[in-house]
């Protein structure tokens, strides 16, 4: 008659189980994950939150099932979570390669976008952020009417504009304009998510679109309840939140504004730069949905992750501030800015020269 196996046996046989179905189960999740995210996202609440989450922490897993592996000889898996790691690296967590970029002869248009959180940190910081790369067109968001803008930006910029949020400083006249250029904000930031403008610039007229969306701040806020959003997951809360059709009909709303946005870019003859704050994250279905057809500065002409959001209380963990453009234009530069202390947005800086020989 067989002996059953000792107990340190069968519980290091099971352990192996659990270990293989664990170096499967991981990596598939990710590319679930990823796949749920790129195609459902803004389609349903929770994959809407998991848009905003910090994908760090996709990877919290992968070091200890990877020792584990490694100590149980189960080596022929390390594999699978090297494809987990590139799924972590790239899609979720947006890492993009550096790619050459040739700098032709010719002129070179900068161009500075940044959302300024109504100036909170002072005009000053965000004026010498801006000054660190001496941009030929500036596009502020978010200036909460702010006053204070004006008289800096005049001092240096022979244009200057202001249209509720938005303000528009550039060294080149305007083309045309839906308003004319005022000396003073309005008393109130004007609901509008975008403002068009043509400029006669080196690189001939350019429409350029400064985009601020509606924020998914305050719906994903009220998501965490009175005793925090760990605990509303811990106790299940969190699925029965009254803040779910908040945050649908807020990621509605967004995809409406930049589907706004893309009509009218689309019916532009010649050059197009699109910028400002998108609230829109990577792997976003809207913004791939209406944003496609134009490339982005960072991914052109970028690398590395790029995040611009939040800088206020942690280190950033998304990337929703984008310069991006048509044909006519092509990226020969780009760059995050670094200060933390001008407002919670870090701005994005972009040269860009003729795609014409």
């Amino acid at each position: 008659m067989a002996c059953a196996p000792p107990p340190r046996r069968r519980f290091a046989r099971w352990g192996r189980r659990l270990l293989r179905v664990l170096a499967v189960a991981y990596p598939v999740s990710l590319l679930a994950t990823t796949l749920v995210l790129r195609y459902v996202g803004e389609g349903c609440w929770v994959s809407t939150v998991g848009l905003y989450l910090p994908r760090i922490g996709f990877a919290l897993p992968l070091p200890f099932l990877a020792l584990a592996l490694h100590l149980g000889r189960m080596r022929w898996l390390l594999g699978l979570q090297g494809i987990g790691a590139v799924l972590i690296l790239f899609p979720l967590m947006g890492f993009v390669l550096p790619w050459p970029v040739t700098h032709r002869d010719g002129p070179t248009l900068r161009v500075l976008s940044f959302n300024v959180n109504s100036g909170h940190s002072g005009v000053t910081v965000v004026m010498d952020e801006i000054a660190r790369y001496s941009p030929d067109v500036i596009l502020l968001q978010e200036t909460g009417g702010n006053p204070a803008f004006l008289p800096p930006l005049k001092a240096l910029y022979p244009t200057v504009e202001v249209s509720g949020q938005f303000v528009l400083a550039t060294r080149y006249p305007l083309v045309a304009s839906g308003e004319p250029p005022v000396d003073a904000p309005p008393p109130a930031p004007e609901p509008d998510s975008f403002q068009r403008r043509v400029l006669d610039t080196p690189l001939g007229p350019i429409v350029v679109y400064n985009v601020h969306t509606v924020s998914p701040r305050g719906p994903l806020y009220n998501l965490r309840g009175q005793n925090g959003l760990s605990r509303e997951i811990a106790s299940g809360r969190v699925f029965h939140s009254a803040a779910a059709p908040k945050i649908e009909k807020n990621a509605n709303r967004r995809a409406s504004q930049v589907e706004a946005l893309s009509e009218a870019a689309a019916k532009e003859t010649g050059s197009v730069l699109v910028a400002g704050d998108t609230n829109l994250p990577g792997l976003s279905p809207v913004l791939h949905r209406f944003l496609s057809t134009y490339d982005d500065g960072f991914e052109r002409a970028g690398w590395g992750f790029g995040y611009t959001f939040p800088t206020d209380k942690w280190r950033p963990w998304m990337r929703i501030d984008r310069i991006m453009t048509n044909d006519p234009l092509r990226f020969v530069r780009f760059e995050v800015g670094e200060s933390r202390a001008a407002s919670d947005h870090r701005c994005v800086v972009a040269d860009l020269q003729s795609t014409a020989p």
